[in-house]
C-alpha cells in the first residue's frame, strides 16, 4: 500500500476569544454557531462531527478564513488516517479532502506546501486524475527540491508520469511523454544525488525507466548526462554505475561506446569488482585468476566464495589448462555444482587422446566424461558415442578400467566409479 502522510494540526483547535472580531448579528450568528461546534468537536477528537459542522459553516459563512480551512483539512486527514485507502469511508473522505483543497485555493488560502500530498491523493481516487496529480506533484517537487519531506514522493511522481504515458493513445503525445520521462529521470537522479537520498531510491527510479525505455536508441543518449550526475561517494557511485550498466545490458547495448565508458568508469572505481571483471573482455584469464583467488581469500560469504571458485575453474578451462580446471571445478558446490561437473567432463574429454596406456584406455575417458555430464543433469550421449562400444567391453577382456590421469577406476559393466 502506498504510504499516507498526514500532518496533525491539533494546535489549530485552540479556541480563541472571538472569530476575527466579526460583528455579532443575525447574519453571522448561524455561521459562528456552526464553526464553534466544529472547533469544539475537533478539540475533543470527534473529527467526523467537526467535519460536518465545518462544511456547513463554509457553505454559509461570509468569511471562512485560512485557519478554518486548515482545521477542516486536519480533521479530514485524521479520519482518513484511521482507514484503509480501499475502504468506502476513505474514498468518501478523499473526495472531501480534495474539495477542501480546491475551495481553499479558490479563496486564496491554499498552502503550496501541500502540493505533493495533494497530487498524490488524486492518484488514490477510484478513477485517478493523473493529470492533476502530475500538475501538483511536479510543482511541489520543483518548489521543495532537496527539502522534500519524503523521497518516496519522487517515485510516486515518476510513476505517475509512467501512468500518463501508458494510457496516452496519441502517438505524438506518447513520444513527447517518453522524452519527458527520460528528462525527468535525469533531473530526479540529480536531485537524489544532491539530497543524498538512499541508493535504493535510485535503483527503483531506474527500474521505472526500464518500463518505457526499451531500445538502445532511447537509452544511449541519456548516458552522458547520467555520468555527470554520479554520486561522489565511491560506494554509491559504483552502485549507480552498476544499475545503469545493467540497464544497457538488459537492452542489448553492450557493443556501444556508452557501455564501454560505464564499464571503464566502474573499473576505475573498483578494479576488483567481480561483476565488472566479467564485463571487460580485454582482461585475460591469466590476470583474472589471481584477482579471483585474492577476492575469494578475503571473502567471508560462502556463496561468493563458491561463485569465485567456479570463475577460477572456468578461466582455467578457457586457457586450456585442463588439469587445473578439473581440480578447481571439483571444489565447486551448491547451486553451481552442475556447472562444476560440466567443466570436469569437458576437461576429461579434452585430454582423452593423451590420457591412457592404450587406445581402449584413452577411449574410456569418454565414459567418465559422460558420467560427469549425466551427474550434472546434462546429456552425455555425445561423449558416449566416442567411448568403447558394447561388444568391445564385454569381450571378456575388460570389466574395469583405471584412468591414470584422474586417479579413478570405472566398472565398465555398470558404468559406475568404483574407486577414486
Amino acid at each position: 500500500m502506498l504510504p499516507r502522510i498526514f500532518t496533525l494540526l491539533t494546535s489549530l483547535f485552540v479556541i480563541t476569544a472571538s472569530f476575527a472580531q466579526e460583528e455579532y448579528n443575525e447574519e453571522n450568528r448561524e455561521c459562528i454557531r456552526l464553526r464553534t461546534i466544529g472547533v469544539s468537536s475537533g478539540s475533543v477528537v470527534n473529527y467526523p462531527e467537526a467535519i460536518e459542522y465545518f462544511i456547513k459553516a463554509e457553505a454559509i459563512c461570509p468569511y471562512f478564513g485560512k485557519d478554518n480551512y486548515d482545521r477542516l483539512l486536519a480533521c479530514v486527514q485524521n479520519v482518513m488516517a484511521q482507514e484503509e485507502d480501499t475502504s468506502e469511508v476513505y474514498q468518501a473522505y478523499l473526495d472531501t479532502l480534495l474539495m477542501v483543497w480546491e475551495k481553499a485555493e479558490e479563496k486564496g488560502f491554499y498552502d503550496e506546501i501541500d502540493d505533493i500530498s495533494r497530487g498524490y491523493h488524486y492518484t488514490l481516487l477510484k478513477n485517478p486524475d493523473y493529470q492533476k496529480a502530475d500538475m501538483y506533484m511536479s510543482r511541489g517537487i520543483k518548489t521543495q527540491g532537496i527539502e522534500i519531506a519524503d523521497e518516496v514522493y519522487l517515485l510516486l511522481y515518476y510513476y505517475n508520469i509512467y501512468a500518463l504515458w501508458y494510457i496516452e493513445q496519441n502517438s505524438d503525445a506518447k513520444n513527447a511523454l517518453k522524452q519527458r520521462y527520460i528528462n525527468e529521470y535525469l533531473e530526479l537522479t540529480k536531485l537524489i544525488k544532491d539530497a543524498n537520498f538512499a541508493i535504493s531510491t535510485q535503483e527503483t527510479l531506474t527500474q521505472y525507466l526500464a518500463q518505457v525505455i526499451t531500445t538502445c536508441d532511447d537509452l544511449l543518449p541519456v548516458v552522458p548526462k547520467c555520468m555527470e550526475s554520479l554520486p561522489e561517494n565511491p560506494k554509491d557511485k559504483k552502485t549507480a554505475l552498476k544499475i545503469f550498466g545493467q540497464l544497457l545490458i538488459d537492452q542489448g547495448c553492450t557493443d556501444s561506446e556508452e557501455f564501454k565508458a560505464i564499464t571503464e568508469h566502474r573499473y576505475q572505481v573498483d578494479p576488483e569488482d567481480i561483476d565488472l571483471i566479467d564485463l571487460v573482455p580485454e582482461i585475460p584469464c591469466s590476470q583474472r585468476i589471481p584477482i579471483y583467488k585474492e577476492m575469494k581469500g578475503r571473502s567471508s560469504d560462502p556463496e561468493e566464495q563458491n561463485a569465485l571458485q567456479y570463475k577460477i575453474a572456468a578461466c582455467y578451462l578457457n586457457m586450456g589448462s585442463y588439469n587445473n580446471a578439473y581440480a578447481a571445478a571439483q571444489k565447486v558446490s551448491g547451486e553451481l555444482a552442475s556447472k562444476g561437473l560440466k567443466i570436469q567432463a569437458q576437461c576429461v574429454a579434452a585430454t582423452a587422446n593423451s590420457c591412457g596406456n592404450s587406445t581402449f584406455d584413452r577411449k574410456c575417458n569418454y565414459i567418465y566424461a559422460a558420467i560427469l555430464m549425466e551427474e550434472a543433469g546434462l546429456d552425455g550421449s555425445s561423449f558416449r558415442a566416442k567411448a568403447p562400444q558394447f561388444d568391445t567391453v564385454f569381450s571378456g577382456q575388460h570389466e574395469e578400467v583405471t584412468l591414470i590421469c584422474w586417479g579413478i577406476t570405472i566398472d565398465l559393466v555398470t558404468e559406475t566409479i568404483v574407486s577414486e
